[in-house]
């Protein structure tokens, strides 16, 4: 009979996914993931196999609930006003520390680009995930009136997408709340989608 698993898998999933968003891939080694999950090597290998497959299992809940994220700004505000409600949700009303940590998907993709592959790709689908439902709402808006149709839905979800992976680099810099404030609402006045 198989031996229970002796902790509790979501929440050292949690813990894992945190520590590589702060330290990224690379810098992350097999006793900090243990330490941080409170896990022995033993029940690691037993429920995540190896740090590769972990490292896929967090950044996949980090893109989902990044675009989780998305979906339910998306259900509660016009779309002209959903980047600004996603950047508010996401860096602006959040504790510093985790502003200044990025975004684990821009962050992998700025890490391991060139490094690895299939974990790039992961991070790029991802991100591209929340493209597309940005493009879905501006669509449907396009399609109401609620948004004028002088740019392309798509392109316009690319162009927010550029200013979200330039304000994650910026908050990595550590930039204070009122710089970043202000590059969101420069960036989205821009596009027209200042409030």
């Amino acid at each position: 009979m198989a031996r229970p698993t002796e902790f509790e898998r979501t929440r050292a999933l949690e813990d894992a996914m945190k520590l590589f968003w702060v330290r990224g891939y690379a810098a992350t080694s097999l006793p900090d993931l243990l330490a941080a999950m409170g896990i022995a090597r033993s029940s690691f290998y037993a429920s995540f196999k190896t740090k590769r497959a972990l490292f896929i299992e967090c950044l996949e809940l980090f893109g989902d609930r990044t675009l989780s994220i998305v979906a339910k700004q998306a259900a509660n505000t016009p779309a002209i006003a959903l980047p600004r409600a996603f950047f508010e949700a996401t860096l602006l009303h959040v504790s510093r520390r985790k502003a200044h940590q990025g975004c684990m998907m821009v962050n992998t993709v700025l890490e391991l680009a060139d490094v690895d592959r299939e974990l790039n790709e992961l991070a790029t689908k991802k991100l591209d995930a929340i493209e597309s439902a940005f493009a879905q709402a501006f669509e449907q808006a396009q399609r109401s009136g609620q948004l004028g149709a002088q740019r392309n839905a798509q392109e316009l979800a690319g162009l927010v997408m550029i200013i979200n992976l330039g304000l994650r680099v910026q908050s990595r810099k550590k930039q204070s709340l009122q710089q970043l404030s202000a590059t969101i609402e420069s960036s989205l006045s821009m596009l027209g989608l200042a409030a």
